[in-house]
């Protein structure tokens, strides 16, 4: 009887160890992958070539794109769509016809 007891002590023992084990892996396993996300949360910096004389009405962004909302010097008014990781212009929308004034957005 005593021999099955020490059996039983050691798979106790070994069972505990494996388990204890396991969630030490598991919360190393979230501490990285928190800080990993932290690091690619790092903010960019990207610059916007706009035509002098341009105006920003309103800005509005996503995750990976920036739409903003622009007045032309000749008095157009834009809808201009960035990809914000790298600041290139994905889309432009003119508002307005040729020989008709441009929408203007409500503010």
């Amino acid at each position: 009887m005593e021999r099955v007891q020490r059996k039983l002590r050691k798979l106790v023992l070994v069972s505990g160890l494996i388990m204890a084990a396991g969630l030490v892996a598991v919360f190393a396993a979230i501490l990285y992958r928190l800080s990993e996300a932290e690091n690619r949360r790092a903010p960019a910096t990207v610059t916007l070539d706009l035509p002098q004389g341009t105006t920003v009405q309103s800005a509005t962004g996503t995750a990976d794109r920036l739409t903003l909302v622009v007045e032309s010097p000749d008095g157009k008014t834009s809808i201009v769509v960035f990809d914000a990781a790298t600041g290139q212009p994905l889309t432009t929308f003119t508002l307005g016809t040729a020989g008709q004034p441009s929408v203007k957005i409500a503010e």
